[in-house]
């Protein structure tokens, strides 16, 4: 319950500022930028996260940063409820643009020596995990409750690309994917520990997907 003296804004504001957080406010202020908050009493960012115009954060949007981090979000990408981005002790988290993450939720953690780098056009959705120093390459995708720790995801074209040998590196699945490294158009269907499932190529779940290339 939010106690004290002030209207609810005044007192939710109070609260943010204490955390360093944005207020509502200032929230909305940022579509001044280019960036839509679609819920800014739903929506949580610190005041050390650098938004570039263009994002779109739906409501239930959580991405904060202690002041020994560092997160940076590129432009035009769609932060679906339900995601949640923690730099935390030294942690280091860059996102690409025109990337789609947290339809069905996904977590991407940093904390203290690792650094997080998602490329352009990924995809984390279903309940994703990127966690430790992890490489999510522009087009790659980690999609379903995978939790993937320390890994390496070869950037490509973007799921949208006709010809699958050509697209970024995939998990999928369910389960632990730790130090697992795919090349470009490889694919991990995994359920349980990644280490056990074989690498395949995407074209296998795409049998008559044009060759481009």
């Amino acid at each position: 319950m939010i106690t004290g003296t002030g209207s609810l804004e005044e007192r939710v504001a109070r609260l943010r500022r204490e955390r360093g957080l944005l207020t509502p406010a200032e929230l909305m202020d940022l579509a001044d930028q280019g960036v839509v908050v679609l819920d800014p009493f739903s929506v949580i960012v610190s005041r050390r996260v650098r938004l570039h115009p263009e994002n779109v954060l739906y409501p239930g949007v959580v991405i904060e940063c202690d002041e020994r981090s560092g997160c940076l979000v590129r432009r035009g990408n769609v932060l679906h409820g339900g995601t949640l981005i923690t730099a935390t002790g030294g942690g280091t988290i860059v996102i690409g643009a025109r990337s789609e993450i947290g339809e069905g939720g996904a977590r991407i953690r940093a904390a203290g020596t690792d650094t997080i780098d998602i490329g352009d056009g990924t995809r984390l959705t279903g309940g994703a995990e990127v966690t430790g120093t992890s490489r999510i390459g522009s087009g790659a995708q980690v999609l379903g409750q995978v939790s993937a720790r320390s890994v390496t995801l070869a950037a490509g074209h973007p799921y949208t690309y006709p010809d699958p040998d050509g697209r970024g590196a995939v998990l999928k699945g369910f389960g632990r994917a730790l130090g697992i490294r795919l090349g470009v158009g490889e694919v991990v269907n995994g359920s349980g520990d990644f280490r056990d499932a074989p690498v395949e190529r995407q074209r296998v779940y795409h049998p008559e997907a044009p060759r481009l290339g």
